[in-house]
């Protein structure tokens, strides 16, 4: 057991140092690694065991080990192409028992192995070619893979395919044959698959020396449901489209040339050949077409050919393409055309009457201008009778000439995108068969009721559109995105409208009630525009679309907010607002409300303070202040007088006669009978108190509740505080409660509690006293500097 352990503890050492010294994988993701272009010489260690898509391609990876994919157990595709792989140890791929997709393209292998399969049971894409073998291993090599649906194989150095070489295929869909210096092929090889519904072969070589090699290939492949290609050739000559003969005989239904390069001669050869057979579709893509027309053969009639399908094709002298009025028989039954970037730029009115079947015609990404549209369309006043779809997108249009189509009544979909149009009639003449309508690209900057009424699809994006008003009771779908529109068009004109996209627009905000003018609207794409991400919008982004009529047809990552600042830049799902924001109506009259209560606690809190009574008693301190100091001389008054109304009678009967009767007489102020008539009454008495000696106060209980009573007080309370003096005589002509006086008069009450003030008597023989110890307390003697002096008596 000791043993044991201790050999298992080696080993885990050795696999330790093992992993140590492979590389790691910079891009993986949860079950995938993309570890292409990271100049990787091994196979990197696996981050998890739940890898399921490893990408290998463009390292320089030489030797694959046999224990490089022990821990790619759940690998399920496998990319190693453009590679230097030379060699591929027997038992490498053993662990990958769930492998589907294995690309070994381009790579250095010599030699291939059926031991590399053996366990692959899952495989069903295999892709070998660009690699340095001449033979297809042994024998028997794809035996193991019996789910195997596309096989790609060959490249320049394959010389040999030998019938046992595709041995135990039974499931094949696809098959890419790059046989290009293929010198041999045992005939049968291929056929004993069973029909293929995808061949692409690449036989450039054997198509110029050795045709019954070609013959022989092409007989085991075609079959009435193979889509038959031919890339990567040559065809220059009328001989070498002898081998096609295999084609016209077989049934085979499609035919596509794909990166090649034809002649005129050659191509016409070849539909010659092809008259009699059942092709229906015939394709030439990435097509070099050479002009050497010599002389003109006899008419092709292909009667089942359906399509004609022509795309990039670069003419090298295409302006002296002839006229190929001859091919008017196979022009007569094709039904459907295709001419993709391809220099075309003109089809005379003679050629087009010719397709008196076509139904669908794209000549886009072509040549043609405003004049030979008009050419080919016969000014509108024959051929193309039967067509149902023009596509002249992307060409040198600039101007809607609708009156060249009013007469197709069978014409339903016409685009016109990628033209230079800029405006548009006022009104045209539609057929009124037209469904489909693309108009997008077009440098458009209005719309009109130019727009056919009978529309169902209508495509305006990417023009400078600022407004889309235009009736269109029968449209369902609109396109109208990249361009400038600040609101939703008018739902109300379009009662049909079921689907609505408008991305990339000025569009600032929507509601489910502004969605509620479209009757029949069920999807919306409105992402990509500048939002106002207000509290209703946000609510409406947010909420649960799957409840509502109109739902959001692209990702809601793509509603990004514009406005407030706050948010721009977020997105909308993820935009959150606060109260005041959503809410602005109730927050402002809540704020307001909370102004105002704050105000009123503001007034409380000052009427409680008396608050308006220090900043009105300060003001007259102030104006007092600034007043000067006045002399003996100005005094005009010994004392002023205030008491309360109520106790006037007092004032008038005994104070009054007894002062101003006295031996020397003492000059009073009294409010009624002193105060300049029309003067304001807080002035009459702030002047009569800087006009006097003393300021003789009569209390009682009417003076304390007297208003004017207060305003005295309350001018000689800040006097007493601004001079410190005893200028104040208190008599009390009835017991007064000290805390009756007013708080705010701190200064009054102090006088009261720290000096003795005159009393009424109730005894009629302390009365003469009284009149005394008043005169003495109003008599101001005079000093030698003229000022006056105030005399300080205890009463």
């Amino acid at each position: 057991m000791t043993i044991l352990a201790f050999l298992t503890f080696v080993l885990l050492l050795m696999h330790h140092s093992v992993s140590l010294s492979r590389p790691q994988c910079h891009s993986c993701e949860q079950t995938s690694c993309n570890c292409s272009r990271q100049n990787l010489r091994k196979v990197p260690t696996a981050p998890s065991e739940l890898i399921t898509d490893l990408d290998l391609s463009f390292n320089r990876l030489k030797t694959v080990m046999k224990n490089d994919f022990v821990a790619y157990a759940s690998l399920q595709s496998l990319i190693m192409n453009d590679n230097k792989i030379k060699t591929i140890q027997e038992q490498a791929f053993d662990p990958l028992i769930n492998l589907v997709k294995l690309d070994l393209s381009f790579n250095s292998l010599d030699t291939l192995s059926p031991e590399w399969f053996h366990s692959l049971l899952s495989l069903q894409h295999l892709n070998l070619l660009g690699n340095q073998y001449n033979m297809l291993g042994q024998g028997n090599l794809f035996h193991p893979l019996k789910r195997l649906k596309t096989l790609y194989f060959g490249g320049d150095n394959l010389q040999y395919v030998r019938k046992s070489d595709f041995s135990g295929l039974g499931a094949l869909e696809e098959v890419i044959f790059d046989g290009q210096k293929l010198q041999a092929y045992a005939k049968g090889s291929l056929r004993q698959i069973g029909p293929i519904k995808y061949v692409t072969l690449g036989l450039n070589g054997p198509f110029h020396r050795n045709k019954a090699l070609v013959e022989a290939i092409l007989s085991d492949v075609v079959h009435p449901n193979t889509t038959l290609t031919f890339i990567d050739t040559s065809f220059i000559t009328e001989t070498q489209m002898s081998p096609f003969r295999v084609v016209d005989s077989s049934g085979t239904a499609s035919v596509i040339f794909r990166n090649v390069i034809i002649s005129v001669n050659a191509g016409l050869a070849l539909l010659n050949t092809l008259s009699g057979s059942n092709v229906t579709m015939l394709g030439l893509e990435n097509t070099k077409i050479l002009i050497n027309f010599l002389y003109r053969p006899n008419s092709p009639t292909m009667k089942h050919l359906e399509e004609l399908f022509i795309k990039n094709a670069d003419i090298p002298r295409f302006y002296s393409f002839p006229a190929l009025f001859f091919l008017q028989p196979l022009l007569n039954v094709v039904r459907r055309v295709s001419m993709l970037n391809s220099t075309l730029f003109a089809i005379p009115c003679q050629s087009a009457a010719s397709f008196s079947n076509l139904e669908y015609m794209d000549i886009s990404d072509n040549l043609f201008s405003d004049l030979a549209l008009s050419e080919m369309m016969c000014d509108g006043e024959g051929g193309l009778w039967n067509l149902q779809t023009l596509n002249v997108s992307r060409n040198h249009l600039q101007s809607i000439n609708s009156q060249l189509f009013t007469k197709l009544d069978k014409l339903e979909n016409i685009d016109m995108s990628g033209n230079a149009f800029h405006s548009m009639h006022e009104t045209c003449y539609w057929p009124p068969s037209l469904r489909f309508l693309n108009l997008s690209s077009t440098h458009l900057g209005k719309v009109t009721t130019c727009l056919p009424v009978s529309l169902r699809i209508l495509d305006v994006s990417d023009n400078a559109l600022t407004v889309f008003n235009i009736d269109l009771p029968f449209l369902t779908e609109l396109y109208i995105s990249g361009n400038k529109l600040s609101i939703l068009p008018d739902g109300h004109l379009y009662p049909r409208l079921t689907f609505l996209f408008i991305q990339n627009n000025n569009l600032q905000t929507f509601s489910r009630n502004s969605l509620n003018d479209y009757d029949h609207l069920q999807s919306l794409e409105a992402g990509t525009n500048t939002y106002v991400c207000s509290c209703d919008f946000v609510a409406f982004m947010t909420s649960d679309l799957t409840h509502q009529r109109v739902t959001i047809g692209d990702e809601l990552k793509s509603y990004i907010c514009d406005s407030p600042d706050t948010m721009r830049g977020r997105r909308v799902a993820d935009a959150r607002l606060s109260v005041f924001e959503c809410h602005t109506a109730l927050a402002f009259s809540l704020l307001l409300l909370g102004i105002l209560a704050v105000f009123l606690l503001f007034a409380v809190l000052c009427h409680k303070f008396s608050v308006l009574w220090y900043m009105k008693m300060t003001w007259a301190w102030l104006r007092a202040k600034r007043k000067p100091k006045l002399k003996k001389g100005e005094l005009k008054y010994d004392a002023f007088v205030s008491f309360s109304e109520m106790d006037s009678a007092w004032v008038e009967t005994h104070l009054v006669p007894e002062l101003e009767q006295a031996e020397p007489p003492l000059r009073l102020c009294i409010h009624k009978r002193d105060f300049i008539p029309g003067g304001w009454i807080l002035d009459n008495i702030m002047d009569a108190i800087e006009k006097s000696h003393r300021t003789l106060f009569v209390l009682s209980q009417h003076f304390v509740s007297s208003d004017w009573c207060k305003y005295e007080l309350d001018y000689t309370h800040f006097r007493l505080f601004d001079h410190n003096d005893d200028t104040v005589v208190l008599i009390l002509l009835e017991p007064i409660d000290k805390d009756t006086i007013p708080k705010k008069f701190c200064k009054l009450r102090r006088v009261m509690n720290s000096r003795t003030y005159l009393e009424w008597p109730d005894d009629d023989e302390q009365i003469p006293r009284f009149w005394q110890s008043l005169r003495a307390a109003i008599k101001t003697p005079a000093t030698d500097d003229g000022d006056v002096e105030t005399d300080t008596v205890d009463l």
